[in-house]
């Protein structure tokens, strides 16, 4: 790894549910702008388009973004990436082989689109079928063993062999950037378990992760479940006693499920929302 002692990393939420300034739109969905030595980054792109209002009134050139990734094929992550493209001509865009499948929610008998439309100018596009390195400081992780929720959406399903499957998320990519002493992990939404991906990065590569960013996919808590609300407690202490010195949720970890983990995880666990802004 490269030696980035006393340079700071800065993480910009561009696109959250929630908001801390007014002037701010927000909308179900994430993009985070990431400042880290020479590179700007996008992680994510957003619901809509918005994210690119919210980085003018932040200050953010997203004409200079030159690594783009896309954690999975979830409209609310990636729907943005057309402007983009329009906007941007310099960043290579990062996301799984699998990201522009035939991703649904099931409602009843309907089965409605949440996939990304894949753009006609693939030449910036770099499909992910394994773990890469971008640098010695910066990793795309993919390929990450799905392991079953107790507290997950049974109605998101994707497309093989013509038939509708539960999704095993096989499109989901995390990002980790190494930053002085720090490992930091970038995760859209976790659907595989954020306790299950961290335990398997951190096996794989012998090291602690020291920060969490993103959605922890446990909006779905019902609060009045007892297995769900003994299977939180668990994971907040879980997490808590773990050498990660902070957790920055947003999301799709849901309200009532951040408000479970708070008296868990306590000072390490924050909400970000569109606006807020993290220096690492």
């Amino acid at each position: 790894m490269f030696d980035t002692r006393g340079e700071i990393m800065k993480i910009v939420t561009l696109m959250e549910n929630g908001r801390i300034d007014d002037r701010l739109k927000s909308a179900h969905g994430l993009s985070m702008y990431i400042e880290h030595k020479d590179h700007k980054i996008l992680f994510d792109l957003g619901p809509n388009n918005n994210y690119i209002k919210n980085a003018e009134i932040l200050g953010i050139d997203l004409t200079k973004v030159d690594i783009v990734i896309i954690s999975h094929g979830h409209f609310d992550h990636g729907r943005g990436l057309k402007k983009f493209m329009k906007i941007n001509s310099l960043a290579k865009i990062y996301l799984s082989e699998e990201a522009f499948g035939k991703q649904v929610k099931k409602l009843g008998p309907l089965y409605i689109p949440i996939g990304i439309k894949k753009p006609k100018d693939l030449s910036r596009i770099v499909f992910i079928k394994k773990s890469i390195e971008l640098s010695d400081d910066m990793k795309i992780y993919s390929k990450i063993k799905n392991v079953e929720q107790i507290i997950s959406d049974d109605s998101l399903l994707t497309k093989k062999n013509s038939i509708y499957i539960k999704d095993p998320f096989n499109h989901e990519i995390y990002l980790g950037i190494k930053n002085d002493e720090n490992n930091i992990l970038f995760s859209g939404c976790s659907h595989k378990g954020i306790e299950n991906i961290v335990d398997q990065i951190e096996k794989n590569e012998s090291f602690s992760i020291t920060h969490v960013l993103g959605g922890f996919h446990l909006s779905h808590y019902d609060p009045q479940d007892l297995i769900q609300t003994t299977y939180l407690d668990s994971l907040g202490q879980k997490l808590y006693k773990k050498d990660t010195q902070m957790y920055y949720s947003c999301h799709c970890t849901g309200d009532d499920a951040f408000t479970a983990l708070k008296p868990q995880m306590k000072e390490k666990l924050e909400r970000i929302k569109t606006g807020s802004i993290i220096n690492i």
